[in-house]
C-alpha cells in the first residue's frame, strides 16, 4: 500500500485484494477469539438460561465458519489452487468450488461495488455495506487489529507489518480496472459519483508518478483527470 492520503470511499484502491481479504480474515479471526474468551470464566453460570451455553458455542461454531470462508477467500486472492484448498478441506476440488464460487464471486464484485442497493421502501437498519467492513475501511481496520494484538503481547504492527505492499503504478492499475468496471453495461450510464471519486484519485495518483516516477507527460494526464472531474463535480451539483 502506498502512503498517501486516502479518502475514505477509495482507500481500499491503495491496498492489493490480497491485503483487504487478509484483513477481513484477521477481523473475523479476532472477533472468534474474543468471543470464545468471553465465554471462559464461571462466574456468571448460576445466572444462564437453560441452554444458553449451547447457545454460545452454537455461535461460536457460526462464527467459525464465516473465519473458514474468509480463509478461503484469502488463499483464491494469493492464487491458491481450489485443488490446494479442496485438500485442506479433505473434499474432492468440485466439491470445494462449488461450496465456495459464490462467496468468491460476491467478494470480488463487492471491491467494485461496496455497496448493496436500497430497495424503494427498506427500513432502516438495513445492510448498506456489501464489501466487508475491513476491507472497506482498510487503514482503521488495521489500526485497531494492530492495536488488539498489541494489547496480548504481539507487538506493534503485528497485523499491518505483514501485509503484501502495492506499488504505485499497481495502485494506479487498480483504479483503472475500477473505472473499467464502471462501464462493465453498456447500456448502463456509470453511477457519477463513483466515476468523480475514481477521477480524483487517479489525479492525485498521477502527480505523485510524475514526481516519484520522473514523468513529465503524467502531469499533463492529471491536469486532464482534474479537468474531468470538475465537469463531473459541475454536473451532479446541476442535478442535485
Amino acid at each position: 500500500m502506498t502512503d498517501a492520503k486516502h479518502d475514505p470511499d477509495t482507500e481500499r484502491y491503495a491496498y492489493s485484494p490480497k491485503a483487504l481479504a487478509r484483513l477481513a480474515l484477521s477481523y473475523e479471526l479476532r472477533e472468534l477469539a474474543d468471543r470464545a474468551a468471553a465465554g471462559v470464566p464461571t462466574g456468571s453460570d448460576e445466572y444462564d438460561e437453560p441452554g444458553e451455553e449451547v447457545a454460545e458455542a452454537f455461535a461460536l461454531v457460526h462464527q467459525a465458519q464465516e473465519v473458514l470462508v474468509r480463509a478461503v477467500l484469502y488463499e483464491r486472492a494469493r492464487h491458491t489452487s481450489w485443488e490446494a484448498i479442496a485438500e485442506q478441506l479433505d473434499m474432492k476440488k468440485q466439491s470445494a468450488h462449488e461450496r465456495y464460487r459464490e462467496a468468491e464471486q460476491t467478494w470480488k464484485d463487492a471491491l467494485h461495488e461496496p455497496f448493496n442497493p436500497i430497495p424503494p421502501g427498506a427500513r432502516f437498519p438495513y445492510n448498506y455495506l456489501r464489501l466487508h467492513e475491513a476491507a472497506y475501511e482498510p487503514i482503521k481496520a488495521g489500526r485497531d487489529l494492530d492495536e488488539w494484538a498489541q494489547e496480548r503481547g504481539q507487538g506493534e504492527h503485528a497485523v499491518t507489518g505483514g501485509l503484501p505492499t502495492l506499488s504505485l503504478l499497481d495502485e494506479m492499475g487498480q483504479v483503472l480496472d475500477g473505472l473499467s468496471y464502471l462501464y462493465r453495461d453498456m447500456h448502463k450510464r456509470p453511477d457519477p459519483a463513483a466515476r468523480l471519486r475514481l477521477t480524483e484519485r487517479k489525479a492525485a495518483l498521477l502527480d505523485r508518478i510524475a514526481i516519484e516516477e520522473g514523468r513529465p507527460e503524467a502531469a499533463a494526464q492529471a491536469e486532464e483527470a482534474r479537468a474531468l472531474a470538475a465537469q463531473l463535480r459541475a454536473e451532479i451539483e446541476g442535478t442535485a
